[in-house]
């Protein structure tokens, strides 16, 4: 059975670490900050609370979990409030910024799914102007040939915000970019989702700062009986739906993905956190 200790090594900076978000000047620092962010449904596509469902208690829970999220990360005083139709979180700490809100306040989803296709985003002539895929087709049943899923994943846009992030279906197929958006993936229902990893922790490699994994047993054995069983095709790792590495299986390998710059001690600090939390019950969006 394969190593189901995986060091995931990885600079989000590109699009945002986890939120899909550039940071500015107000987001650095280590003065506190405060930060205000919209309320959307995982649920459903478009982010809207379905009939039925109980909003007022899974904001009061996102309300709990990231407030125990931005306590672990050692952030002071942190003071989150939902507002009051349960439209809006505020956010406020005395230590560490805005860009360590928002990190913290991410999905924080981990998903290993099989690679079916990739191919570098397409760039060329009238790329701005083709078709953009609605995000209710960006997944579909496992019976879906691959021919759609590949020709659905090439009309992607890789913008920096994706509409799925924290309520894609782990059981579905998934068309989705890698971090830095320069690629385009058809991929496979997840063999490991988030709720299988059993701890998440921030260390030194070297030079750079890495978020070392370890999962649950039936998490380890799922992904060691599915790499075991697939030597030379390729594997995904997703972070909040975007790719950020997708190595080759081999006999005996460590799957990681490397930045070639790295990340900073409190960014991995943060996505360790975002991932050993467990998902938020609901989308936060920053406003």
């Amino acid at each position: 059975m394969k190593r189901a200790h995986i060091a995931l090594l990885t600079l989000l900076l590109p699009v945002g670490l986890l939120a899909g978000c550039s940071k500015s000047s107000d987001d650095t620092g280590d003065n506190g900050a405060r930060v205000e962010f919209g309320v959307e449904s995982v649920q459903s596509t478009d982010g809207e609370f379905p009939p039925g469902s109980d909003r007022t208690k899974l904001v009061n829970d996102t309300v709990t979990a990231l407030t125990k999220r931005l306590t672990a990360a050692g952030l002071k005083d942190p003071k989150v409030e939902a507002g009051k139709n349960g439209d809006s979180v505020t956010v406020s700490t005395a230590s560490g910024n805005g860009g360590d809100i928002t990190e913290l306040a991410s999905a924080g989803t981990l998903r290993i799914r099989p690679v079916l296709f990739s191919a570098p985003k397409y760039t060329g002539p009238g790329a701005e102007e083709g078709d953009v895929l609605d995000v209710e087709l960006r997944q579909a049943n496992p019976e879906t040939p691959q021919a759609e899923m590949a020709r659905r994943a090439q009309m992607l846009k890789c913008d920096d915000k994706d509409a799925l992030v924290g309520r894609d279906d782990p059981a579905s197929l998934l068309v989705t970019c890698s971090a830095d958006g320069k690629t385009v993936y058809s991929l496979g229902p997840a063999v490991v989702d988030g709720t299988g990893i059993a701890k998440a922790t921030a260390a030194q490699a070297g030079k750079k700062w890495a978020v070392n994994l370890d999962y649950k047993p039936e998490a380890q054995s799922a992904l060691g009986a599915y790499t075991g069983a697939n030597d030379g095709k390729q594997v995904a790792f997703l972070v909040d739906t975007r790719v950020v590495d997708a190595p080759k299986i081999a006999p005996g390998a460590q799957y990681n993905a490397v930045a070639p710059d790295g990340f900073t001690q409190a960014q991995a600090k943060n996505l360790a956190t975002a991932l050993g939390s467990g998902p938020l019950p609901v989308r936060l969006v920053k406003k």
